[in-house]
């Protein structure tokens, strides 16, 4: 027995037929959109939608978003080179739902970045501040 594909699981479904060239075009999109866009940009923004010969396209800000419409003539050249029959996009804004994880960050204290917090510390009066400040002059890794 052979392993069969998302397509072939989808062209076997009752009713989903009519989707399947829908969905298709749009994951054609995708990849060609993935491949026409530099890396860091690609990561950013997925084919939201076709119709109507208009693709539709969510980057997860707004800075991408301006980006990708500065190269929206370049891109949709791109996709008719390609043989999609693309005639105009639309970009819109869409976040993430989903916090990427990203590992937490750490700061070195130098010698005299201990030094100097120690001093610091021992000028204070009395104090939950002076105590923390302490307590971080004895670290040699900070975490953010």
């Amino acid at each position: 027995m052979h392993a069969k594909n998302l397509g072939d699981y989808l062209a076997e479904t009752d009713h989903i037929d009519s989707l399947l060239p829908h969905a298709q075009r749009l994951m054609r999109l995708r990849q060609a959109l993935l491949d026409a866009l530099p890396e860091p940009l690609g990561k950013n923004a997925t084919v939201a939608n076709y119709r109507q010969e208009r693709i539709i396209i969510y980057a997860a800000n707004a800075a991408i978003a301006a980006k990708l419409k500065l190269l929206r003539p370049a891109l949709l050249a791109r996709l008719s080179s390609l043989g999609l029959q693309v005639t105009g996009m639309d970009i819109g804004v869409q976040p993430e739902t989903e916090a990427k994880f990203s590992p937490p960050k750490h700061a070195v204290l130098s010698d005299a970045a201990r030094r100097a917090l120690t001093e610091l510390a021992s000028q204070l009066p009395e104090s939950e501040l002076k105590s923390v400040i302490f307590s971080v002059a004895r670290k040699s890794v900070v975490a953010d």
